[in-house]
């Protein structure tokens, strides 16, 4: 009887559990529309006026310059995470997405062109045992 008791006390223990969702960002968001008013010309103050502070200066590989920056890297990352957690067995999914632009600059420090890829909003959460 009390192995029984045991038993059917155990069971609701081992087959409950909850559904963790949670979300991670790395670094300031990029607005799209910001992006899109970079144009070449422009100095490095006014496109850190539409972006802010780079997360990276490149700088130029060239012999007689290697000081000079040649271009600016700005980043945003999105990670969205989904659980089940169990009391032996747990499961997990996270989808990782990111917002990277980088503007290129002329020898004069001119903006030469830009190359964006802006996916952090696509990050979505996902049950954890499929795609």
């Amino acid at each position: 009887m009390k192995r029984t008791l045991h038993v059917a006390l155990a069971i609701p223990l081992l087959v409950s559990g909850c559904a963790v969702l949670g979300r991670q960002q790395k670094d300031h968001r990029l607005n799209p529309e910001a992006v899109a008013k970079i144009q070449p010309g422009m100095t490095k103050i006014q496109v850190t006026d539409l972006l802010g502070a780079p997360q990276e200066i490149i700088f130029s590989n060239k012999e007689h310059d290697p000081l000079r920056e040649h271009a600016y890297v700005f980043e945003h990352t999105a990670t969205l995470y989904t659980a089940i957690v169990f009391v032996f067995i747990n499961f997990g999914n996270s989808d990782e997405k990111r917002d990277r632009v980088i503007v290129f600059f002329d020898e004069n420090g001119r903006v030469s062109h830009v190359g964006a890829s802006l996916r952090a909003s696509e990050a979505s959460y996902g049950f954890p045992f499929g795609a």
